[in-house]
Formats: C-alpha cells, sequence, structure tokens
C-alpha cells in the first residue's frame, strides 16, 4: 500500500474537505458566467478554501498527487497558501466593488466612484496580500519592498494631491450627503441655488439669475451648508417688518395674521404667525413666520404676501410699512 494514502482520521477528513471546496470551485466557477458578480465573491471565497485545506494536507497530497511539479512539500506549501491569500485579496477587491463602490457609496451620493479611487484601493489590498505572502510564507524582509512602496505612494500623493483631495472631499460629501441632486442649498460664502450636479471633483449649483457654480468639493466641506429641501418638503421663512410705536402691536399682529391666514399664497398648515418683536430704534418689529412646499418657489411667494401685506396695510389707515428681511 501506498504510503501516502490518507489512512488516518484527520486524512481522511481532509481528503472530504478537499473534495467538498472542489466541487464548490467548480461550481463558483460555473456561477461566475450566470450571478456575475455575486459569482465571483462564491469563485474568491471558495479557491481560497480549497488552498487553504491543500496546505493543511501539504504532507500526503504532494507526495500523492504533486510528485513530479514541485521538488518538496515546502514549495508545494508555500505556492498553495500564496495562492489562497491572493484569493482571499481577490474576493475582498470584489466585496468592495459590490458592498461599497457600487453599494453604499453609490446609493448614498447617486454617482458613480471614479476608477483612480478603485484602483488605488484594489492595488494597495492586493500590494498588502503580495507583503503578506513575501514576509510570512517565504520569510523573505519586505524591509526595502515596503519603503519602495511608501515612497512611491508618497510621491504619488503630491502628484495627484489635488485630484486626490477632491475624491475623498467627494467621497466624504456621498457618505455623509448633506444634500443631493436637485436640492436647493446655501454654502456659506456662496450664493444660494440648486445643485444640478454633483461629480467626484465638484458639485454644480444653479443660483437664482441663472449663473452656474461649479465649487470644489473641498470647498464644500470645509463650510457650512443650509440645505432647505430636507425638510420634508416644507420650508419656513421668515421675514421682518417694521411699524411705528404708535400703532398697538396686539392689533397689528391680529390684522396681518387674519388676513395672511385667508390668503392661499402659503401653507396653512402650519400655520404662518406674526410674532412681536419689540423695539428697534424708533419702532416696532414684527417678525412674519410661514411655511412653503417649494424652496424654489420662495420669490414668487414672497411677492405675493408682500403685495397683500401692503395693500392690507395701505387700507387699514396704518400706513405703508418700512420692509427689512
Amino acid at each position: 500500500m501506498n504510503s501516502y494514502i490518507p489512512n488516518s482520521l484527520t486524512s481522511i477528513l481532509e481528503l472530504a474537505a478537499i473534495l467538498i471546496f472542489t466541487v464548490t470551485t467548480l461550481s463558483a466557477v460555473m456561477s461566475v458566467f450566470i450571478t456575475k458578480r455575486n459569482g465571483l465573491i462564491f469563485l474568491g471565497s471558495q479557491t481560497a478554501l480549497l488552498f487553504f485545506i491543500l496546505f493543511i494536507a501539504r504532507d500526503w497530497v504532494q507526495p500523492l498527487f504533486f510528485p513530479k511539479s514541485f521538488d518538496s512539500v515546502e514549495d508545494f506549501g508555500q505556492v498553495v497558501i500564496s495562492v489562497s491569500i491572493v484569493s482571499i485579496a481577490f474576493a475582498v477587491t470584489i466585496l468592495m466593488r459590490i458592498f461599497v463602490w457600487e453599494g453604499s457609496v453609490f446609493v448614498r451620493g447617486n454617482t458613480q466612484v471614479p476608477g483612480l479611487l478603485v484602483g488605488l484601493t484594489n492595488a494597495f489590498i492586493y500590494l498588502l496580500a503580495i507583503l503578506i505572502i513575501l514576509q510570512f510564507v517565504y520569510g523573505q524582509s519586505i524591509t526595502a519592498l515596503a519603503t519602495l512602496s511608501g515612497a512611491a505612494a508618497v510621491v504619488l500623493g503630491f502628484s495627484a494631491q489635488s485630484t486626490l483631495g477632491e475624491m475623498f472631499a467627494g467621497l466624504a460629501l456621498s457618505i455623509s450627503r448633506p444634500f443631493k441632486v436637485g436640492d436647493w442649498i446655501y454654502v456659506d460664502g456662496l450664493d444660494e441655488g440648486k445643485v444640478i450636479d454633483q461629480t467626484w471633483r465638484h458639485v454644480q449649483i444653479r443660483t437664482r439669475n441663472h449663473c452656474v457654480l461649479n465649487v470644489a468639493n473641498s470647498v464644500i466641506t470645509g463650510k457650512s451648508i443650509r440645505n432647505f429641501s430636507s425638510a420634508q418638503g416644507k420650508i419656513r421663512i421668515c421675514e421682518s417688518i417694521h411699524f411705528n410705536q404708535s400703532i398697538n402691536p396686539s392689533e397689528m399682529q391680529t390684522l396681518l395674521q387674519d388676513e395672511i391666514a385667508k390668503s392661499n399664497i402659503v401653507l396653512q398648515n402650519p400655520p404662518p404667525s406674526v410674532l412681536f418683536k419689540g423695539a428697534i430704534d424708533d419702532k416696532f418689529e414684527y417678525e412674519i413666520s410661514y411655511f412653503i412646499d417649494n424652496y424654489e418657489h420662495k420669490p414668487i411667494k414672497s411677492d405675493a404676501l408682500w403685495k397683500l401685506i401692503v395693500e392690507t396695510i395701505h387700507q387699514s389707515g396704518y400706513g405703508l410699512a418700512v420692509l427689512s428681511k
């Protein structure tokens, strides 16, 4: 009897595991042609497990099946564990593509992840796998290679500092998602406007005078952002009006609130309100607060509302108001 034929319980279990993972690996190869991405994950994981089992059973697998292909059991073990590690790296890159680049990041940002960022991430994963193989499988010092890789990364980082900075800023915006295309926003220091496009380098904002601002992602991430389209469809607008102190505040509040409530200019739920803010200089200040359902229509709504207010005040005999927004 050949001494390399499995005859112990451990060897028999190892052989059974090899047969099982060989079948599942072949099934994974077939599934790649059917399910594509999910099949690639299955293929990578099953291949990694198959070669890991071969590594564990290397003492009898190599002399029994590969006596002429490898000079020793050690050489065989180094090859199969290296393939297992590379297969794990392959599975990780596929998982990143499905659940990160085309998953959470894409869903949050509604834009395609730049190929440069994906390529750099995949290169790092495979480089890490190679360094692990050299250090722990072949016992080679990776100090020089790691230093060279670090130097190359530094050079690449400096040469593409602006591009990488914008991409990572775009990644931060996609994950936090303070706004989306179609939202009306105000970025500190810029004119308010509607987001018409968002890429991994910049955000395009169309202002009310129809100018298009191309704002770098790194600029936006460093400023405060006010989103007027994220309040469940209802936007609160506050504006002020001044009257002489001779006018009774309660009468003015009642007059303005009744007229605004009777109009169909603004939303009535939540209801509009008029608050007495006290005296400023030689006048009384009132704050008119109301809701609209689309911030894009703010100028039209505000125009109609102020015309109504001025007409109401004129008819009441109180005289025209001094407006301040």
